[in-house]
């Protein structure tokens, strides 16, 4: 007898994707066969994870023949409230190391499950990223703190799952959300483990023990055989789909769209329109700084052009912020030394480094961009001259300056770079922080001062 597995992971909300995962897991996924789904599917730079969320998303991902899931660190940006209100809803999920920020138990998420697929008992157990780069311990927690979430030692609570249901399965899998790295260790730590299907670090990788689909681009097939109380891996691939219609899911997330569209079309106020440039001072980056400036105590605010997409016209509201401004990155407090800044606001006047696709971290943007500062602050193009308050920029003095967590990591600007314990960050998105701003006099009586001369 033969075991189809399914897997996918890190759609970051790639709908066309999971269009073609739905066809064919429901024409191909049998009674004893199982889908899973190792996180990050849901990503906020989608209007329909924006409007409500997750949960429709997550229900065009059940529709698609999901049996189980675990989180990745951007459903955790859902937030504490969204996830246990997914939980209580019934979305199929598992989690063995994500808690409150507090250290308890988040109500209704299991650890981990037993399946039973013609008569094999399958322990399946999730974890969600814990270790950084370079294996740094809670890695991650800076930010999922900040929506009220952490997560807590991995091999401790996979060691845990085990020993607790131990002589209760027949096989186990692990739906990792940790990376490839981490994932190598576990299989080392851990060969009790049968297979590991793993995501995050977006390879796509197949061989006996292990499989990773990439990033929302290939559909991994396990296939298990059972025979004479024996279960054994007979074959695993990545599977391309291709591109075919399915008006029945099509149908389900045009009325998504609607329905996320209508929730976040409501018109906001503006004192007036700011007019955006990806590679020169602009109004929109100048606000931006400012408002930044403004609301966290700093000597400058400094932001790269990328973290917007287009000039922000009437009618403005929710889903237009969404889409101008898609990137998950939050305000960033932090110091470091002049020169690393002239070193970096030198990079800025560089057409081709700004001009570069921009990828990183939590950025979910088209281009790099340049570097825009807020109104105290003057760039003299000849000679690179900075003042601050009128003062010249001085190499060894230490500066304070608020930017986000995208060139705190020195994305783009290695020079801004500093670790994540030397940085504070605030618990909203820019774009939150926008909203807030959008009719502040204050803020648009500067919008034209010019920065750079």
């Amino acid at each position: 007898m033969e075991i189809n597995i399914y897997h996918t992971n890190d759609i970051h909300s790639n709908f066309n994707f999971l269009k073609q995962v739905n066809q064919y897991i429901l024409q191909h996924k049998c009674e004893t066969d199982l889908y899973f789904d190792s996180g990050d599917f849901a990503d906020l730079k989608s209007l329909i994870v924006q409007s409500d969320k997750g949960e429709t998303a997550f229900e065009l991902l059940v529709s698609s023949g999901l049996d189980l899931m675990t989180f990745g660190n951007n459903e955790i940006d859902l937030g504490s409230e969204s996830i246990e209100k997914l939980v209580r809803q019934g979305l199929p999920v598992i989690s063995a190391n994500l808690v409150s920020a507090s250290g308890e138990k988040i109500p209704g998420l299991f650890s981990s499950t037993v399946l039973n697929k013609a008569g094999v008992r399958f322990l399946i157990i999730g974890l969600a990223p814990y270790y950084g780069e370079g294996f740094k311990c809670e890695g991650y927690n800076q930010f999922f703190s900040l929506v009220n979430l952490k997560t807590i030692e991995a091999f401790e609570a996979v060691q845990t799952e085990l020993e607790r249901h131990k002589g209760c399965y027949d096989y186990t899998i692990l739906l990792s959300h940790s990376g490839y790295a981490v994932d190598r260790k576990l299989l080392d730590n851990f060969p009790m483990i049968d297979l590991i299907l793993g995501g995050h670090s977006h390879d796509t990788i197949s061989h006996h023990r292990y499989s990773q689909s990439g990033m929302g681009e290939k559909l991994g097939k396990i296939v298990l055989s059972v025979s004479n109380n024996k279960i054994k891996v007979i074959q695993n691939e990545q599977i391309d789909l291709k591109e075919t219609d399915n008006f029945e899911f099509e149908e389900l997330y045009q009325n998504a769209k609607l329905k996320a569209d209508s929730l976040l079309a409501t018109e906001l106020q503006i004192i007036e329109e700011l007019l955006f440039d990806p590679f020169h001072e602009c109004q929109l980056m100048n606000f931006l700084c400012d408002a930044l400036f403004k609301n966290f105590e700093s000597d400058f605010a400094i932001m790269h052009h990328g973290i917007a997409e287009k000039s922000l016209i009437r009618p403005v509201s929710r889903k237009s912020l969404i889409e101008n401004f898609p990137s998950k990155l939050n305000p960033t407090i932090y110091e470091i030394p002049g020169e690393q800044i002239r070193e970096a606001i030198l990079l800025s006047f560089d057409q081709a480094h700004i001009r570069q696709t921009g990828r990183g971290a939590g950025f979910r943007g088209s281009v790099l961009g340049g570097l825009a500062v807020s109104h105290n602050v003057r760039i003299k193009r000849e000679g690179i001259q900075v003042l601050i308050d009128g003062i010249p920029l001085e190499d060894q003095k230490i500066y304070k300056i608020v930017t986000d967590d995208y060139l705190q990591r020195g994305t783009g600007y290695p020079s801004l770079a500093v670790d994540d314990n030397q940085a504070t960050y605030d618990h909203r998105f820019i774009r939150e922080l926008v909203e807030e701003s959008l009719m502040d006099p204050e803020l648009f009586a500067m919008i034209n001062v010019r920065r750079v001369i």
